[in-house]
């Protein structure tokens, strides 16, 4: 899975954001706000990603236990899928 190329995601004065672009606008015309977790999580999936692999690059990144990882990212993962905005 990764996000679909119509979301750009951007930061302004330390604030990081998505947003939808192109044909993704009429469906969801709203913008994102992320926290670093949620950050980190949006730029792995501008690339190709596994639940497995973003839970495995999260590890590396944060001292937290897997199990609230692996938590986190499904959480995340869910939302994006409801918005329709994973390919």
């Amino acid at each position: 899975m990764k996000l679909k190329d119509e979301i750009v995601l951007g930061s302004i004065d330390g604030k990081d954001f998505a947003i939808a672009t192109g044909s993704l606008s009429g469906k969801f015309s709203g913008l994102i706000n992320n926290n670093a977790t949620a950050n980190y999580i949006f730029q792995l999936l501008k690339t190709e990603q596994t639940e497995d692999s973003i839970v495995s690059a999260m590890l590396e990144k944060y001292d937290a236990e897997e199990a609230v990882i692996r938590a986190d990212v499904k959480e995340i993962i869910e939302k994006l899928k409801k918005l329709d905005i994973l390919e």
